[in-house]
């Protein structure tokens, strides 16, 4: 696994501290990944209990190794952080010293060519974050109809040419399916006017179907 460097640790830590150093404290990190913020909080708070939650259970799996040491004081958990509230009460939780978010795109994802995340590497359309659901993309671009892609590509890409998007793919996609990220790129590139094309707009456009694939929600 390539070394995972967790943003503004120290400084997370210096903010976090006070609540953490109490008897009792329960930090929830919202966003595990790979632990990194999980491990340095475990081993600076020596009797903080953590929750870890994400809804990649590759990510979970390689936390749970990178936190084997502190089995005793952890609990993983597959679920979007959405689901807190559920978690924390399922567990018989009534309270919490502290909550961590590590809100953006997971470089895990979109360093693995198999997740269809790279526009700049042919793959085949998944872009789940959790590939336990059933929604990807190559899903999303064969059965929403125009309107609905439409909405994607603004709401999620906030992208102007959407209209032009969404038209292009039903008409692309009567003719075959699309089933990989150089398909969706070749697709958005003949759609799109050639002074656009100067700023590469796929690498908005073809990721904002990511984020509608990754919102079908999952249990932990």
């Amino acid at each position: 696994m390539a070394e995972h460097i967790p943003v503004f640790l120290e400084r997370t830590i210096e903010l976090l501290a006070p609540a953490l150093e109490r008897p009792g404290a329960v930090l929830v990190d919202a966003t595990l990944g790979l632990g990194g913020h999980a491990e340095a909080f475990l081993e600076r708070f020596p009797n903080l209990q953590l929750i870890g939650l994400d809804r990649d259970q590759h990510a979970l799996a390689l936390a749970g190794e990178r936190l084997a040491r502190f089995a005793d004081r952890t609990q993983l958990v597959h679920c979007v952080y959405d689901r807190i509230g559920e978690v924390l009460e399922e567990r018989h939780i009534r309270g919490i010293a502290g909550v961590l978010f590590d809100l953006g795109v997971s470089s895990m994802q979109l360093d693995r060519v198999e997740r269809g995340f790279s526009y700049s590497k042919d793959a085949p359309l998944d872009m789940r974050m959790d590939d336990t659901s059933d929604l990807t993309a190559a899903r999303i671009l064969a059965e929403y109809d125009e309107s609905e892609l439409r909405r994607i590509f603004y709401q999620y890409g906030e992208e102007k040419l959407a209209p032009r998007y969404a038209s292009r793919i039903v008409r692309e996609r009567a003719v075959a399916p699309l089933l990989t990220s150089a398909q969706l790129v070749e697709l958005l590139i003949a759609a799109t006017p050639a002074v656009r094309q100067l700023a590469r707009p796929t690498s908005t456009s073809s990721t904002g179907v990511a984020p509608r694939s990754s919102d079908a929600k999952i249990s932990g």
